[in-house]
């Protein structure tokens, strides 16, 4: 047990310049991304697709654009799998306003994995109305799947109850 903490003591302390270094370019009045690569631009339309199948109910495109191992972590700290993720999606009767998203950036890991990063506005929504989302895509059989998604709370505004 004392080995492993060690070894990831370490390895954080390692990733701590790149961090920092991660950190001071996202917090930067700049835009993200000036030229964005055809990769980036490829993946934020992805991104882009999703969201906006989501805010349409289309479940059917969501089920085909998630992995079958897809995982969500939610702003609660509560996991979801493809199951219950595509189960929540369908067609209002009552649309909302539909969420605002903002400042995609992409991390490419690979040639077939990236992460997408990107703000977001839940007009609908008080305590949850602000959050930051990182989305990891990965391509399986030449199409973009979904793998893992988290959203995280903006804490400066997780009481912003206009």
């Amino acid at each position: 047990m004392k080995i492993r903490r060690t070894s990831l003591c370490v390895f954080c302390l390692a990733l701590m310049p790149f961090m920092a270094a991660r950190a001071g370019n996202l917090n930067s009045d700049a835009p993200q991304q000036s030229n964005p690569s055809a990769f980036q631009q490829e993946l934020i339309r992805t991104q882009k697709a999703f969201q906006d199948a989501q805010d349409r109910g289309d479940a059917e495109y969501v089920r085909n654009a998630v992995a079958d191992d897809f995982l969500s972590v939610e702003t609660n700290g509560n996991s979801t799998g493809k199951k219950e993720f595509v189960r929540d999606i369908h067609p209002s009767e009552h649309p909302e306003p539909s969420p605002i998203f903002y400042e995609f950036d992409v991390v490419q890991l690979d040639e077939g994995c990236a992460v997408v990063t990107y703000k977001a506005v839940f007009p609908g929504s008080q305590l949850e109305k602000y959050q930051h989302l990182s989305d990891t895509w990965v391509k399986q059989a030449g199409q973009w799947k979904l793998k893992f998604q988290q959203s995280t709370l903006n804490l400066w505004s997780a009481h912003d109850l206009d």
